[in-house]
């Protein structure tokens, strides 16, 4: 053995055991039993063997066995932020259980140059719309099955809540009285870099956007409730890094013409306004009330209002969906409002 080029046959004859047998070793343990792996797995180190090549089984088979999974925001973003982490840990629990690879694709088109990453993945599941559209035609022209979640594209099958409805409840619980001043803390609605919206004419739409749904949703309750919603009073965050957030809400609450209620579109923007409150000695919610939503680990012990999503499953519906284990179908998720002390 030592003097051939060791492969998958030669392997397997050296064993006295099917080449479907040492594949399954590598690729479905659960095929065999733990003694025979393991047996399989130390003579395949003994002689040099690292696995079936993942080359060969694509050109055989079609199939690379990997997910594609494209985010909308950076790397970095995602490992920290804890909406995303759970998501992911949605994803990556279904993924180990069957033992299939996940390939983490970049959010702008530059990182595509050079480059073919986009044909590895048997199918896709598109997190959050990317910024840069043509990442998203690049991946449909795959013509291979994909799945988006928190936003709609073309006849894609989706994962969402229903963000509208959502935010609808929890801002007429939140709003008292018709002389609510009330200040919108959103995510990003439109393409400027601006702060405040200057006008309403350029938004993404709710196909584009969660927080275009959500939006919608805070004004219809704002309407309903005979409250008025100043256009000036609604802010798009650009960046949830906790001291910009807090240094930009100090500014926000310490205004002659302080808001009554903030309806965050996200539990880290509720959560870095609770703290500015605290130094601020405003009375929560006797002077001010906070909603976020997500209801993130955090949200409980700071007895945050909020909207409970399920955001690990739906990272495991994605999953299941992009693995072929259940119908490529978009799907609504239920909410939860979740009222605590902040309201």
């Amino acid at each position: 053995m030592q003097n051939k080029k060791t492969t998958l046959k030669t392997v397997a004859q050296y064993l006295g055991v099917s080449t479907a047998t040492v594949s399954n070793a590598f690729n479905r343990p659960n095929q065999l039993s733990k003694a025979l792996r393991e047996k399989i797995l130390s003579e395949c180190e003994n002689l040099g063997y690292s696995g079936p090549s993942i080359t060969a089984r694509s050109l055989r088979t079609g199939k690379t066995g990997v997910i594609g999974l494209l985010l909308a925001d950076n790397l970095a973003f995602n490992f920290t932020d804890p909406v995303a982490t759970e998501f992911l840990t949605g994803i990556s629990q279904l993924l180990d259980q069957e033992h299939v690879n996940m390939l983490m694709l970049p959010s702008t088109i530059e990182n595509y140059q050079n480059t073919q990453v986009e044909t590895i993945p048997d199918s896709f599941i598109v997190y959050g719309k990317p910024m840069d559209a043509n990442v998203m035609n690049l991946i449909t022209r795959q013509r291979k099955p994909l799945v988006t979640v928190d936003f709609c594209w073309a006849e894609m099958p989706s994962i969402n809540v229903d963000n509208e409805q959502a935010c609808y409840d929890i801002a007429c619980h939140a709003i008292r009285s018709p002389q609510d001043k009330i200040l919108i803390l959103g995510l990003r609605l439109e393409s400027t870099n601006a702060l405040a919206l200057a006008n309403l004419d350029k938004l993404y739409t709710e196909e584009e956007s969660v927080s275009r749904c959500r939006f919608e949703g805070y004004k219809r309750a704002i309407r309903d409730k005979g409250a008025v919603l100043e256009i000036g009073n609604v802010w798009q965050i650009h960046e949830l890094e906790k001291n910009a957030l807090k240094t930009m809400l100090r500014g926000a609450l310490t205004s002659p013409q302080r808001a009554d209620v903030l309806l965050c579109m996200s539990d880290k923007i509720a959560l870095a306004a609770l703290e500015v409150t605290q130094e601020l000695d405003l009375r929560v919610p006797q002077e001010i009330r906070i909603v976020g939503f997500d209801d993130i680990p955090a949200a409980e012990p700071a007895g945050l209002t909020t909207v409970r999503q399920p955001i690990m499953h739906k990272g495991q519906l994605a999953a299941q969906m992009a693995m072929g284990q259940i119908p490529y179908q978009t799907i609504v998720l239920d909410t939860e409002l979740i009222h605590r002390s902040t309201t």
